[in-house]
């Protein structure tokens, strides 16, 4: 297989758009000061990007392994060899949704109680990648019951590539099954086109069958199918 190279953004970012999906993720993934290379063959795309180590992203059957990854995630029915020296880290999957259909939904509350948050999360996913007083974290939305318990809570990360991703969705044990996960996120997805946030994307286990239920019934479409890889150091 022979591929093209490049290390200009700009061309990179004309390559992603033979499938809008990928295009998506470029500008989801990859801000400009932060790429190095792409490198690219029919129906493959492949994307470098430093910011202390090399993270790449694959795209396609036979996408470019580049060796200085350090990090990478490449599309699960990608059929290139993996290197020497590089272990599954799990696999994942990346959904976006416009937030237009939410205009007339109403708002979700918020909360700043930092401690209420951390515990709540502690409680109930603490594998969450967002805790209170990250910076990227525009607010948290939340839902209570009439007694005022947290019933879920989540929030919205706004990256350096300047798009918007769910972080943190997290929905307490005996709320689990009654609409109110979907009734969190339709809540943030009406406050943030208030805010003039059009679409929104978000990360999720691939074995995380509920959450991914959850997403769907809301309106997320499916980006990619991804497995994670580290690299032995």
């Amino acid at each position: 297989m022979s591929y093209e190279f490049t290390e200009s953004f700009e061309i990179a970012q004309q390559w992603a758009t033979y499938d809008p999906k990928i295009a998506e993720l470029f500008d989801l993934y990859c801000p400009a000061h932060l790429f190095t290379q792409a490198a690219r063959s029919d129906g493959n795309l492949s994307l470098t990007i430093y910011d202390d180590k090399y993270f790449g992203m694959g795209f396609g059957l036979q996408p470019y392994w580049n060796p200085q990854w350090d990090e990478c995630s490449v599309t699960r029915r990608s059929k290139t060899p993996v290197p020497d020296g590089y272990s599954v880290d799990g696999n994942w999957d990346v959904y976006a949704v416009d937030t237009s259909p939410y205009a007339h939904y109403e708002f979700v509350q918020t909360t700043d109680d930092g401690a209420e948050i951390d515990s709540f999360i502690d409680t109930y996913a603490p594998n969450s990648s967002v805790r209170s007083g990250d910076p990227e974290s525009l607010f948290w939305g939340c839902v209570r019951s009439s007694e005022g318990q947290l019933l879920s809570l989540g929030t919205v990360a706004k990256w350096r590539s300047g798009h918007h991703m769910f972080a943190s969705i997290v929905t307490s044990e005996e709320a689990r099954g009654k609409g109110i996960g979907a009734q969190l996120m339709q809540g943030m997805l009406s406050r943030l086109h208030s805010l003039g946030v059009k679409r929104v994307g978000l990360g999720v286990f691939a074995a995380n069958a509920p959450a991914k239920r959850l997403y769907e019934k809301v309106g997320f479409e499916l980006l990619q199918e991804l497995r994670a890889y580290d690299k032995a150091r």
